[in-house]
């Protein structure tokens, strides 16, 4: 099928969907929080509560790709959506930062399942050379839901309560549920030679792919540190530097947009460059904007470097779901996008308490350093250890 009609069947089983549950996912990054604090929390127990999502991402990644195998990639996207929903109710009776924190945890495990059975779809629905296009569209749409989360969720907050903030988040989640009920048409699951039980499955997993995971994984582990460190360390460089909050928004404003921009690129260059192309650009570019942020000394020489990152970013939209899409065998697909997701979760996780020790223990221009040379550390095993899993339509 042509690139147009492969964008025209997923409109509404995968993008539509996408665009919503990516609104949910935005709203709730900046609703939690605040919401604790709001509570009558403090500083480090709304930081826990908000960590608390994404052990609910770690814990549901190995259970969904279980899931999107045994039961089909449409029932396990109902499944993530479901939580979502349920989730959002929850947490708009939340009395107490023990139930919000229960609250956070779902939010975790629904993204993850949501992420991992519509990542299972989109490799079982579009052929292995048009990949690259319609991951990085997704990717691409999930970012512009993202930005657009936060604002109208602030907006709603200020206007109504964070109680209703949760309701619409369920409602919207609830629009996304219809989407899949009625436009996902067959509910694919994988056929099993040998079916490891749920204990087992992870080292079944590694084992039989171990040296995918010791190489593209790792290189993806170092991209996600990198991503993590691009957002915390960018505005603790703001800060350090005196700029107001409006500043440092414009900084990380202006990053984002760039990053938005350069979805079709990543697409193209996947697709008809190799996967490998699009990796080292994401991460040499990203490292580069990350070493470069602690030479500036005001405003617009950190929105260079910040700039430099968000290109580097945007051309990596989807890198971490295509190679997984590519190298995941169809016998175990969902089994093996689990552990893949379970890696780079594990990056986004502890990066920040990697850069956090590294300013504590140092000064924060280290933590940049440092970030930056996993970085390099990416490019160099892809460069040299990886193989191109591009297979182009003859």
């Amino acid at each position: 099928m042509t690139t147009w009609e492969m964008y025209r069947s997923l409109l509404f089983s995968v993008y539509l969907p996408a665009f919503l549950m990516s609104i949910c996912q935005g709203s709730v990054l900046l609703v939690i929080p605040l919401f604790a604090l709001d509570l009558g929390a403090s500083v480090g127990v709304a930081a826990l509560v908000f960590s608390l999502r994404g052990l609910g991402n770690m814990t549901a990644d190995i259970p969904a790709g279980y899931a999107a195998s045994r039961l089909g990639d449409k029932y396990t996207m109902l499944i993530g959506i479901g939580i979502m929903i349920a989730s959002g109710l929850l947490a708009s009776q939340a009395e107490t930062t023990f139930e919000l924190a229960v609250s956070a945890f779902c939010f975790g495990a629904a993204v993850a399942t949501w992420l991992l059975s519509r990542l299972t779809h989109i490799s079982e629905a579009v052929p292995l050379h048009q990949r690259g296009k319609a991951v990085s569209t997704m990717a691409g749409i999930q970012r512009f839901g993202n930005l657009l989360g936060p604002v109208a969720s602030g907006l709603a907050a200020d206007q109504f309560g964070f109680a209703w903030v949760f309701v619409g988040i369920s409602s919207v989640a609830c629009l996304a549920f219809g989407l899949i009920v009625f436009a996902v048409k067959i509910n694919k699951t994988s056929q099993h030679a040998e079916s490891p039980s749920m204990v087992t499955l992870l080292p079944h997993i590694v084992t039989a792919h171990k040296q995918v995971f010791l190489t593209a994984g790792f290189a993806i582990l170092c991209l996600t540190v990198l991503r993590a460190g691009r957002s915390l360390l960018i505005p603790l460089w703001g800060e350090f530097l005196e700029l107001s909050v409006t500043d440092i928004g414009l900084i990380v404003g202006a990053a984002a947009a760039i990053d938005m921009t350069m979805f079709p690129f990543a697409g193209y260059m996947m697709d008809n460059w190799g996967r490998k192309y699009a990796a080292v650009s994401c991460l040499a570019l990203l490292s580069l904007g990350l070493f470069s942020v602690p030479f500036s000394t005001g405003l617009w020489t950190l929105v260079i470097a910040a700039m430099i990152a968000g290109v580097g970013n945007g051309l990596g939209s989807g890198i971490n779901m295509t190679l997984g899409a590519d190298f995941a065998p169809p016998s175990e697909r969902g089994e093996f996008l689990g552990v893949w997701r379970l890696m780079s979760d594990v990056g986004a996780f502890a990066g920040p308490l990697f850069m956090g020790y590294m300013a504590n223990l140092f000064v924060l221009a280290t933590a940049f350093s440092m970030t930056a040379s996993i970085g390099i550390v990416g490019v160099l095993i892809m460069l040299f250890t990886v193989k191109e899993t591009l297979v182009k339509k003859t």
